[in-house]
């Protein structure tokens, strides 16, 4: 009986854990336009399930409170953790133009 108590709380903390370890998301601020109308958003997550780094840039416009502008996604394997520096750096290039077209500073 006591092996059975035993292994179901063992199998309780791993799907506990694995819960736990699925995502990590941090969102970030990469700029706002001078009006304070459009607001550049990072988002970068570690995916366990895949092993890799995903980073996206939206642009939101906050009086309407709509996105604006296109989705960048930037995936990369999570090899190494200067892998996500590298998405993070890449996934800006390519939304430069965005930040262009509504005029965002900061990044």
């Amino acid at each position: 009986m006591m092996t059975k108590i035993l292994f179901v709380l063992i199998l309780a903390f791993i799907s506990l854990t694995q819960a736990f370890a699925r995502e990590h998301n941090r969102i970030e601020t990469l700029g706002v336009s001078k009006a304070g109308q459009f607001v550049a958003l990072e988002e970068y997550a570690y995916e366990a399930a895949s092993n890799n780094y995903v980073v996206t840039v939206r642009v939101i416009n906050v009086w309407t409170q709509e996105y604006v502008g296109k989705m960048i996604k930037v995936v990369k394997k999570a090899d190494r953790p200067a892998y996500l520096d590298l998405a993070r750096a890449e996934a800006r290039r390519l939304a430069q133009d965005d930040l262009i077209k509504f005029k965002i500073s900061g990044t």
